[in-house]
């Protein structure tokens, strides 16, 4: 069967033949092959009109395409990986944080500040972090989708690099920053670090428990179980919010609260639709008395 393209604008974009059992995925390489620009994730179809029906995953005729029917192409606009955007977000705090750390006398012109016990293992934790993020950017995460427009960038890192790192990093190893705990106590001061390194490994498992749920190159997704999701549906953002509440009770830096207050509301509102989504996708089969990311409150 025959089908065409137009632009939004109607603009006649070539006319191509098809076949029933002809997948999405499969069409878009078609019309890459002669719209060289526009590579696959850079193209958004509907069908018969502008606002028509989006084509997603699977046949053609899934979504009523037939013999003679116009479909209308979006140009979604340059792309980069979730991967590559990931990897780029969790950099910031990697290279802003030393240079509070240890180029004092750029940032504050100061040239040697003591550094209290607090702030060098404060410095140690944000470090293991992001590091840790990155790794498993690398090697755990699977990617619903497989990119966003690379203008939204800047907006993406806009919360790591500059909310987190340039805010806290600024304030934390500011000068005049008075820890909130004694060189001398090094049970309190260890105590909370050791805490958030189990919520750090803790977070860890989650995310390997959700990537044994998920073959390689698909969406599928199954039922977490243990290591919290037992209690909550989103056990990960649960554990990252345990992280950086002790983080904050270590520091005490006004910005630091500013930050959780802000991260955990955004997890909050995922865990949220995360939640919704399980229960609608397994219904019964779902248990119960799971929560979305506090248990038995949120």
């Amino acid at each position: 069967m025959k089908i065409s393209v137009k632009s939004r604008s109607g603009k006649d974009m070539g006319t191509f033949t098809v076949t029933a059992s002809t997948t999405a995925a499969q069409f878009k390489d078609m019309f890459h092959s002669s719209n060289k620009k526009f590579y696959p994730t850079r193209q958004r179809f509907t069908v018969n009109e502008a606002r028509g029906t989006a084509l997603g995953d699977g046949p053609l005729s899934s979504f009523g395409v037939k013999d003679g029917s116009v479909l209308y192409f979006k140009d979604l606009g340059p792309q980069i990986s979730w991967k590559l955007v990931f990897l780029v977000e969790y950099f910031g705090p990697l290279w802003i944080f030393p240079l509070f750390m240890y180029a004092p006398g750029i940032v504050y012109g100061v040239s040697d500040p003591e550094r209290s016990l607090v702030q060098k293992v404060a410095f140690g934790l944000v470090l293991f972090h992001y590091v840790k993020r990155e790794l498993e950017t690398l090697f755990v995460h699977r990617f619903s989708n497989a990119t966003m427009p690379i203008t939204s960038l800047p907006k993406n890192c806009s919360h790591y690099w500059g909310l987190f790192a340039a805010l806290v990093g600024y304030f934390l190893f500011h000068p005049r920053y008075k820890a909130p705990f004694s060189d001398d106590q090094t049970t309190e001061i260890y105590g909370l670090a050791g805490l958030m390194l189990l919520f750090e490994l803790l977070n860890l498992k989650t995310h390997l428990v959700l990537k044994n749920l998920r073959p390689p190159g698909t969406k599928v997704r199954g039922i977490p179980m243990g290591w919290g999701f037992q209690l909550v549906s989103c056990a990960n953002y649960m554990w990252e919010s345990a992280a950086w509440l002790t983080f904050c009770f270590l520091v005490q830096c006004l910005t630091c609260w500013i930050f959780l207050f802000i991260a955990f509301a955004q997890m909050s509102e995922w865990a949220v639709k995360k939640h919704a989504n399980y229960k609608k996708e397994f219904g019964d089969k779902y248990p119960w008395m799971r929560s979305a990311i506090i248990p038995l409150i949120v």
